[in-house]
């Protein structure tokens, strides 16, 4: 069988999986997908020197799986490989089993890229932006589900004064295949009901909820949170869902929800989404089984620490705080062709789960919390840094030499 082991332990011995300009010359590392927290991931990016990282490209969450599924970043309008992505909507269990079975990372195959590895980034709460009134809205369930099946289009339907704006407002959704439409549709999907115009099915392609994908009158689309952002400033009276980063927000409001668990009202603030959030299943410990193969017995068991859907915990309908909520999600390889770029990898998940990443308020808060997101706990980051970063019995990080010198990794 193929083997990199005595390749990769060479190379480390005289310094080549340093950073350096000249160990990427040749391979800059190449990213996309997820508009939601495109603009964290930029900063975070522009920390590292010019010849790590090309900048990452926001092309919408299904954009961004198909490019990694398939290694080509002619979605990302290039050519090439792809070596990580970000997407708010979750590899299914069928693509992750088809990825290692049929796919790229097809167990077994000495030419393939090994193993896939899907965590939780960040926490983010899908904002009910507006413009328009000028008074802060809250609405209900029955309200939110109205408004956005189409079945509510004047501001005084919800109850809510319009002011100097026209009362008939505008829905701005996303048009592509999106995260944070998938987001809000699994909520939906959850929580409304007789309320709705629609029996809302949890898709990512926010349309295709609608009888022959065609939403009403009143909606207009839009591309990417950037696109959703330009189009609702263009309008006297709209309300969409966003991002929470200032990038998209800054001229809009945010309604504040009432959680139909407890009927108490939350603003979509970190405090309130990390409340929400934190009513999901823990992550799969360092003592859970090592399945690897989709065919395994252990395979499905959610504690699973080989099986990348158990890393991502939802949580679409929760029993307390800001209701619509979830995480958006990196996307990495285990292994990689060339091992400065796992190298640079590991390197940027480092410093986005650093505690000083993480700081949330005061005088000098995290990257994160500046684009008004939410840092993982200190228990998960601490799990997904000592499993896929430092690496644990498990053999889940980045570049491992025992399951990496099977494969010829991404490249």
């Amino acid at each position: 069988m193929f083997n990199r082991n005595s390749l990769v332990a060479a190379l480390s011995a005289v310094g080549m999986l340093s950073l350096s300009g000249a160990a990427l010359a040749q391979q800059v590392v190449v990213s996309g997908g997820a508009t939601l927290p495109q603009p964290l991931y930029q900063d975070e990016i522009n920390s590292f020197p010019a010849s790590t990282f090309k900048a990452y490209v926001g092309k919408g969450s299904g954009a961004g799986k198909t490019a990694f599924l398939t290694n080509s970043a002619v979605g990302f309008d290039s050519t090439g490989v792809v070596h990580w992505i970000g997407s708010d909507s979750i590899l299914t269990q069928v693509q992750i089993n088809d990825y290692l079975t049929t796919g790229l990372g097809k167990l077994g195959t000495p030419t393939g890229h090994g193993p896939v590895i899907q965590i939780p980034s960040v926490g983010t709460p899908v904002t009910i932006s507006y413009k328009g009134p000028t008074a802060d809205i809250t609405l209900s369930k029955a309200q939110l589900c109205g408004v956005l099946s189409g079945k509510f289009t004047k501001w005084s339907d919800v109850g809510v004064s319009s002011g100097s704006a026209p009362d008939a407002f505008k829905v701005i959704y996303r048009s592509e295949s999106s995260g944070t439409s998938e987001l809000l549709t699994r909520h939906l999907q959850a929580v409304c009901g007789a309320d709705s115009n629609v029996a809302f099915q949890g898709k990512s392609t926010f349309a295709q909820e609608f009888p022959g994908n065609t939403p009403p009158a009143n909606f207009i689309a839009a591309t990417g949170s950037g696109g959703v952002a330009t189009a609702i400033n263009a309008q006297d009276s709209a309300i969409t869902y966003l991002s929470p980063d200032p990038a998209f927000t800054v001229a809009l409001k945010q309604a504040s929800l009432t959680n139909k668990n407890n009927s108490t009202t939350y603003a979509p603030i970190s405090a309130n989404v990390s409340t929400a959030l934190g009513s999901t299943a823990a992550l799969p410990t360092a003592a859970g089984p090592v399945e690897r193969n989709p065919s395994g017995t252990d395979w499905l068991n959610t504690n699973n620490q080989a099986n990348p859907f158990n890393w991502v915990r939802s949580s679409v309908d929760p029993a307390s705080g800001y209701p619509i909520v979830g995480y958006t999600n990196l996307v990495i390889s285990q292994c990689y062709t060339d091992p400065a770029v796992a190298t640079a990898i590991k390197d940027f998940l480092t410093s986005h789960y650093s505690a000083a990443n993480s700081v949330v308020g005061g005088t000098n808060p995290g990257k994160i919390d500046q684009h008004k997101l939410v840092p993982l706990t200190p228990i998960n980051r601490n799990r997904v840094l000592a499993a896929f970063v430092t690496g644990t019995a498990a053999n889940l990080n980045i570049g491992n030499a025992t399951v990496c010198g099977s494969y010829a990794g991404r490249g």
